[in-house]
């Protein structure tokens, strides 16, 4: 249960300020709306990738959609809280007295968040996991991905149901008041377990990557790149650790409005980056175009010249002779070389069906790459 005030902390309370108390609430507005515009500008890019650029979609998207829109939500609902007839973000004694009488929109509030905060990490995370199956076509990923599938959702099936009936009846959670000597389940335990486990998947998950994009043959900007783009999901982590870290401030201190301001704020940050973490690789095609010097696919061949990554059509430039006989012709010159000798053609090195290869069978654009190994040169369809 939560930490209430003694008589005698009650007593060294200042005098409350009605009219202009000292609040979170420009705190709360403030990550909450810039994770708001977040969220939506991310999500935006994938769809555009996907739809105009890739032009397909998958279930993945679908499920970070379901996830976007419940942390749109869950914002806007936050920065409701934080209003005068909510008080959320308030010292207790600068509460008003007619707050009492809004007690259940405020214990509601608090329920939905927490069920919110399990549908969109649910959700997130088998966006992820699903997007992993894609990119990453290897037999080791593919089992890490359905074991982590399985957990996830067991772990959200199960958070959600003891979230929501961590009291009998459920409404005593919002009026207990009315139900003075109803029972509820220990919300010290709840946090730890439920927060616990949630921490274990943040790190196994969207560290997962790393491994495999290290490997990679491409260039040091690239691997930088790449990396730096799905290590992003580091910082999910931390925001995990964090939370928890307040879960246990704000369950052992009795100003729970203000503190509970503060871990609105980090769930907010944590789900908020775990989606836009998820965007950010289906995106690619769309940075690919604005930022082409950066995101672009190129290889370099073994002499060190940089080489377009090769089109599923094939190759269009021509070799130097290729390109004089053909400008000789275009200008009619007599003296041009009819039949120019013609480079011997590239090898062209078949896959071999390696199950755990990093490269084979993906449809993502970071598996497919070029790889230039002892003269040898292995093509890959385009990637999108």
């Amino acid at each position: 249960m939560l930490t209430w005030p003694s008589p005698a902390e009650m007593a060294e309370w200042p005098t409350p300020n009605y009219v202009n108390p000292v609040t979170r609430r420009p705190m709360v507005m403030g990550v909450e709306i810039t994770f708001i515009i977040l969220v939506i500008l991310f999500t935006s890019c994938r769809f555009y990738s996907r739809i105009f650029i890739v032009k397909g979609l998958g279930l993945d998207d679908l499920m970070m959609l379901i996830a976007s829109i419940a942390s749109v939500g869950a914002s806007i609902m936050m920065c409701i809280s934080t209003g005068a007839e909510y008080q959320t973000g308030y010292h207790l004694w600068d509460v008003r007295p007619s707050l009492a009488l809004n007690s259940a929109s405020v214990g509601m509030i608090g329920m939905a968040s927490q069920l919110l905060f399990v549908v969109i990490t649910v959700f997130m995370k088998i966006s992820v996991l699903l997007t992993y199956l894609r990119i990453f076509p290897s037999n080791t990923n593919k089992y890490f991905c359905w074991t982590m599938l399985v957990y996830v959702f067991a772990w959200g099936v199960t958070c959600f149901c003891i979230e929501l009936l961590q009291c009998n009846p459920v409404e005593a959670y919002w009026l207990p008041l009315k139900y003075p000597n109803t029972t509820c389940m220990s919300e010290k335990l709840i946090y730890w377990i439920t927060g616990g486990f949630n921490v274990l998947s943040d790190f196994l998950i969207f560290l997962w990557p790393a491994k495999d994009l290290s490997k990679l043959q491409v260039s040091f900007k690239q691997r930088f790149t790449l990396i730096a783009m799905f290590t992003l999901g580091f910082t999910v982590c931390i925001a995990g650790v964090c939370r928890i870290w307040y879960t246990s401030v704000y369950l052992s201190n009795w100003d729970i409005l203000w503190h509970g301001a503060g871990l609105y704020i980090m769930v907010t940050i944590e789900n908020s980056i775990g989606i836009i973490c998820g965007c950010i690789p289906s995106c690619r095609p769309l940075l690919s175009r604005a930022f082409p010097e950066i995101f672009s696919s190129t290889t370099h061949t073994s002499d060190g010249k940089s080489a377009k990554t090769p089109t599923e059509k094939g190759f269009t430039s021509l070799s130097g002779d290729a390109r004089s006989a053909a400008r000789s012709l275009g200008r009619g010159d007599e003296h041009a070389d009819p039949m120019p000798s013609m480079p011997s053609p590239v090898r062209t090195a078949s896959r071999r069906r390696d199950p755990d290869a990093i490269s084979q069978g993906s449809e993502e654009w970071i598996m497919l790459q070029d790889r230039f190994t002892s003269g040898e040169k292995l093509m890959s369809p385009d990637i999108v």
